[in-house]
Order: C-alpha cells, then sequence, then structure tokens
C-alpha cells in the first residue's frame, strides 16, 4: 500500500513539474494538432505572385489563428474573392511574438491590416507564477508579460507598420475573458484596452471595439468564471477534443460553462466570431 502512494505522489510531482510539455504534446496528437498547426493562407508561407487584388493581412494570436475557436478569417476569405486574405495569427502569441515575425506581414505589402493581440499578454501579466512560466518557456519571452511591456510593444508594432506599408489600419480591443463583467481579469482586459484606445488616437488608426460589442451581447448571465489556474488549459483541451474528435460546434461546447460568445472563456465560438468578422467587413467597407 505504502508503495501505490509513494507512485502516486511521485507521479502527481512529475505531472506537475512537465505540465507544460504534456500538454503540448498531446496537442501533437494526429487527432487534434490541426489546432496549433498553421491556418490556411498563412502568413509566413504564403507568397503572392501576379496578385491584382487588395490584400487584408489579419495578425493576432489563437484567436485570429482560428484553429481553437471559430475562423472568423477563413469564413471572410470564403464570402469574400474580391481580396486576399491573408492570416498573421499564431496560438499563444503575445505583442512581442508579433513583432519577431512582422516581416511575414510586411512582404506582403498590404492594403489593409487588422491588429487582434494582448490577450496572452493580459493572462500572462498576472502575478501568477504557473502561468508566467508557461509563456516564458513555450514562447521564449526575454522577460515576464507585463502591461507595461504590452504598451511598449504594441507602440513598436503599430508604427513599424506605419513606418514600412501605406496599409490601412485597424486595432481591435481585446474580447473578454469569460463572460462575467464584475470578475478582476475584466479589468486587467480594461486596463489594456484603454492602451489600445490610446495608441489608435496616438497614430490615427481605426479602433474596432470588440470589447463593447461584448458588452452589449452579453449582458446579466449565470456562467461559470474565467480561472487562472490550470482548468484554464483544460478547458481549451476540452474544446478541441470535442471539436475535432467528436464535431461539436464551438457554440455548443461552450454551453457547459453557459457561455454565449466563448467557447472555452478565451477563445470565439460562432457567435463571437461573427461579432469580430462583422467588425473586420465594416472597417473593410469604408
Amino acid at each position: 500500500m505504502l508503495l501505490y502512494i509513494l507512485f502516486f505522489i511521485v507521479l502527481i510531482v512529475f505531472i506537475y513539474f512537465f505540465r507544460n510539455s504534456i500538454i503540448i504534446n498531446i496537442y501533437k496528437l494526429p487527432i487534434i494538432r490541426k489546432s496549433w498547426q498553421l491556418p490556411d493562407m498563412d502568413a509566413h508561407n504564403v507568397n503572392l505572385v501576379n496578385n491584382n487584388k487588395p490584400v487584408v493581412v489579419c495578425c493576432g494570436d489563437s484567436i485570429t489563428h482560428g484553429h481553437i475557436g471559430y475562423d472568423w478569417v477563413g469564413t471572410l476569405r470564403n464570402n469574400d474573392d474580391s481580396k486576399v486574405y491573408i492570416n498573421a495569427g499564431i496560438n499563444a502569441d503575445l505583442t512581442w511574438n508579433l513583432n519577431q515575425r512582422i516581416d511575414d506581414i510586411l512582404k506582403h505589402n498590404p492594403d489593409y491590416i487588422t491588429i487582434l493581440i494582448g490577450t496572452n499578454d493580459a493572462i500572462g501579466s498576472q502575478p501568477v507564477k504557473l502561468i508566467q512560466d508557461y509563456y516564458i518557456q513555450t514562447k521564449n519571452l526575454p522577460k515576464t508579460p507585463s502591461i507595461e511591456w504590452f504598451q511598449e510593444q504594441i507602440e513598436i508594432l503599430i508604427t513599424k507598420f506605419q513606418e514600412n506599408t501605406s496599409a490601412k489600419i485597424a486595432i481591435t480591443t481585446l474580447p473578454w475573458l469569460g463572460e462575467q463583467e464584475n470578475e478582476p481579469i475584466i479589468d486587467v482586459i480594461k486596463n489594456h484596452n484603454k492602451i489600445i484606445k490610446r495608441m489608435a488616437l496616438k497614430y490615427d488608426i481605426c479602433v474596432l471595439d470588440l470589447f463593447s460589442k461584448f458588452k452589449e451581447e452579453i449582458g446579466s448571465n449565470d456562467s461559470i468564471p474565467y480561472t487562472t489556474s490550470e482548468l484554464r488549459r483544460l478547458r481549451g483541451l476540452r474544446a478541441v477534443v470535442l471539436y475535432y474528435v467528436f464535431g461539436w460546434s464551438w457554440n455548443k461546447i461552450g454551453e457547459k460553462y453557459r457561455l454565449k460568445l466563448l467557447c472555452d472563456h478565451i477563445h470565439l465560438n460562432e457567435k463571437g466570431g461573427f461579432l469580430m468578422q462583422t467588425l473586420i467587413k465594416e472597417f473593410l467597407s469604408k
């Protein structure tokens, strides 16, 4: 009996210390690895030849990548053949990561650039060691995420776009994390959005206010709150398995938590994705 208890304790300790590697390798399983593969028309691999259509590059993290949650970029592409839509979203990226791959965006000489980045900055800025360690280890960050670093990096991103392209630029406010307006994490998102709006005003670029659209649609509800515990990533893994293995919609996946616009407290479901693609369509039609 003592041996079983010791084995269980060792197993728990092993899982704790190697949890990042374990979860990353689970995502590599054939049945669900598409969730981390590059999206269609990804910015790095696509090379446009003899193109005469306006080029739209959508920059961001997993919410733009569209393999964990609704693929709003792919839907825009499928519904509009008058433009070329390039996806520059990468799962779990912070604004610093997006700046490291900016050449993949500039090479397309875009006519329009949309920016939806900062959710991982907001999550990583929380003083929770397991979250900060995850981002530092898996995203090769040179420092611990913070709101000050986000402000520095988002300004670098915008100025690089303006200096190196003639594109029309739109930046999107961050969506909610969870759907409980009084949770502390919403204040974190609001503070990041203040920076986004301030930068948009400073550099005279368009703001797409996704956060406010969420507020209009969500209202009062009894959804299960967002968490900073390891349940945060397990909810994402659950969503991926249910979508890719069992064929559930992102809307249905979020129903367990009584979510209206999110599937796992972070990523957009079909309803949330529709809000985002509507904002983009309005921007492109101006």
